[in-house]
């Protein structure tokens, strides 16, 4: 029983040597020269698109022994070499690849160590932008103008995508050119200190992917309509000091004059007895302007307003005088009305007041805005 157990573990031995030798047979073919070794492949790779240009980056992990990271493009007809010297841990490389046709390309990277070795390839995607690209992009549009004494303010439509930012170049008061910058994310430049009646010009600049290396930028571009010839002034810094009288049960008292909201407004007394006419507003508009127009609103739907006197002074006292009558607004049928102040009047002066000395239904009147404009 035991010599036949003895056969029985020779012949297993046997057949387990010959199986191993046939197949050793078999990949023999395949490892002549010795076993493949392959450099330690990057840990990751991509690119991010530019004009006539990419960018390559390449992250390694443990590769001190890595001297080149090898890109080709164009099935291989077109290669970069990037001599390399990496640490141990994670490292990383940027390069740009240059002189880039415009078109999308499919590149294949590899490492390659001190002794020769090569590693498994990686393959990713890149694209290089241009005229075909730039001959597609418009200019973001211009939604309206507006102009005050301090600055003249665009508003825009909304933001194509990709859009990085508009530029808009406008000539200041003194003749001289300024450029403003504005990101995509904002709806209003503003271009402090621009010259009333003058035009700008504008352009949009665009990446091509939502990440790029470079800008594309449409050509400077005139915009058709001017700012307004004259401006209106910004008034919150502005106060009214004193009125002759005032209703306080409605309209909201005399600080409406200025509010910028039309359902508020300065309505005469009548609490108590109606105050007479005339009734009178001072504003102080903190430094002397030079005013060209004023535009007075009265209250929405209420004719009981017929007329308002304009004065100006460089001193508060409604009752002083000194006053010097600019002008006089007459309303009509709708809620407004204003009056263009000729230049041969002197018309400089802190203080604005309004003189109501009539009405469509005596005693009342009520006035919800006043807005004074310059040149």
């Amino acid at each position: 029983m035991k010599r036949i157990y003895s056969l029985a573990i020779l012949a297993t031995f046997i057949l387990s040597f010959t199986s191993c030798e046939d197949f050793m047979d078999m990949h023999k073919e395949y490892i002549k020269g010795g076993e493949i070794i392959y450099a330690p492949k990057p840990d990751s790779v991509y690119f991010i698109a530019g004009k006539g240009r990419v960018l390559f980056n390449c992250r390694t992990y443990n590769a001190p022994n890595v001297r080149s990271i090898d890109v080709y493009w164009n099935d291989g007809l077109d290669s970069l070499i990037i001599p390399v010297e990496l640490k141990t841990g994670y490292d990383s490389i940027s390069v740009i690849l240059d002189n880039l046709e415009e078109k999308s390309y499919t590149f294949k990277i590899q490492a390659t160590d001190n002794f020769g070795h090569k590693s498994l390839f990686m393959t990713d995607f890149g694209t290089s932008y241009g005229d075909t690209y730039q001959a597609t992009l418009n200019d973001r549009l211009v939604e309206s103008l507006t102009l005050s004494d301090q600055e003249g303010t665009i508003k825009w439509y909304y933001a194509p995508q990709y859009l990085v930012r508009s530029e808009v170049r406008y000539v200041k008061k003194n003749g001289s050119q300024a450029i403003v910058k504005v990101p995509s994310t904002d709806d209003l430049v503003q271009l402090p200190d621009v010259k009333p009646g003058s035009t700008f010009e504008y352009r949009s600049l665009y990446i091509p992917e939502e990440v790029a290396i470079d800008t594309f930028a449409t050509a400077w571009k005139e915009y058709e309509t001017p700012f307004p010839a004259e401006y209106k002034y910004d008034r919150s810094s502005w106060e009214v000091l004193s009125v002759s009288d005032v209703s306080t049960s409605e309209g909201g008292g005399m600080a409406t004059l200025i509010d910028g909201d039309l359902s508020t407004y300065w309505q005469s007394a009548y609490e108590g007895g109606d105050a007479p006419l005339s009734h009178w507003a001072v504003i102080d508009m903190q430094t002397p302007k030079n005013i060209s127009r004023v535009e007075l609103y009265r209250r929405t739907g209420n004719k009981d307003t017929k007329s308002i006197e304009l004065y100006v002074s460089d001193h508060p006292d409604a009752n002083a005088a000194g006053w010097i009558k600019i002008g006089t607004v007459v309303f009509e049928e709708g809620d407004s009305s204003s009056i263009t102040i000729p230049g041969s009047i002197d018309m400089k002066g802190r203080y604005l007041k309004l003189l109501l000395s009539d009405s469509n239904r005596e005693p009342y009147t009520s006035v919800a805005e006043v807005y004074v404009y310059g040149k």
